[in-house]
């Protein structure tokens, strides 16, 4: 059996991104979903401008640290600070003003509401890089469909209105909770150079969830791998392979 204890070189590369302009930095968060302890000591800091890939296998604690940051999941321990900002304890609406942003896994769009409806309801950020106009520059398909219903949509096309309604919050750090799940291959790939185009056109952080071990390594700079509620790896992807990845999962 594999000690979850965490290795000596996770632990320096992690160091070392604490030190260098530490944008999100989480420390020894415990979490429980559904009186089951999820994440147990998770320390995890991300720089101002990274773009991270969050892998592990299903049941790992990738999705409870997302909505553990976000303030839908209450850490029974441990402190996360966003901007100098600590937000422990903070209600969600707080944490979204503070410059965070979730797609999650359920998507967080409402299917009885047109396109045009669904990013009507955002208070975005003064002054940010996203409008109305820049999200249907990204996404052109959403100015002929934003009279549909979006639960009439495809699994694409609601994934555009998804990220589309966060965009238009104007995070500083976006978090994308397995984005390519349920999407053709070349969706997953436009998917993908969407969260690229976003963390290098704008400069926003980016944590993207994904189960795609190879899209992810594609466009991440970073990689962390989450294994029974605790960071087990993180390095540059430039440094780090795929066999590496599988033989944590």
């Amino acid at each position: 059996m594999r000690s979850t204890s965490e290795p000596k070189e996770a632990a320096l590369h992690r160091g070392a991104a604490a030190s260098a302009d530490t944008f999100l930095e989480i420390r020894d968060i415990h979490a429980q979903v559904g009186g089951q302890s999820v994440l147990q000591g998770l320390d995890l800091s991300v720089g101002q401008g990274d773009f991270l890939a969050l892998l592990g296998h299903n049941g790992a604690g990738k999705s409870t640290l997302m909505r553990t940051i976000m303030g839908l999941v209450k850490p029974k321990q441990g402190s996360i600070v966003f901007d100098g900002n600590p937000l422990h304890g903070m209600a969600t609406p707080q944490i979204k003003k503070h410059g965070l942003g979730l797609v999650p896994q359920q998507r967080g769009y409402f299917e009885n509401l047109s396109v045009l409806d669904n990013l009507s309801l955002v208070e975005g950020a003064e002054g940010g890089s996203f409008t109305m106009e820049t999200i249907f520059e990204m996404f052109p398909i959403l100015v002929d469909r934003q009279k549909q219903l979006v639960g009439t949509m495809s699994g694409g096309q609601r994934q555009m209105v998804a990220i589309s309604i966060a965009l238009l919050s104007n995070p500083k750090l976006l978090m994308l909770d397995e984005p390519s799940v349920g999407l053709q291959p070349n969706l997953v790939a436009r998917v993908m150079e969407v969260a690229k185009d976003i963390n290098e056109k704008y400069g926003i952080t980016i944590i993207l969830v994904e189960q795609n071990i190879e899209k992810a390594l594609g466009v991440a700079g970073r990689v962390a791998v989450v294994n029974r509620g605790r960071i087990a790896l993180d390095k540059p992807t430039a440094l780090v392979e795929a066999k590496e990845i599988w033989d944590l999962l």
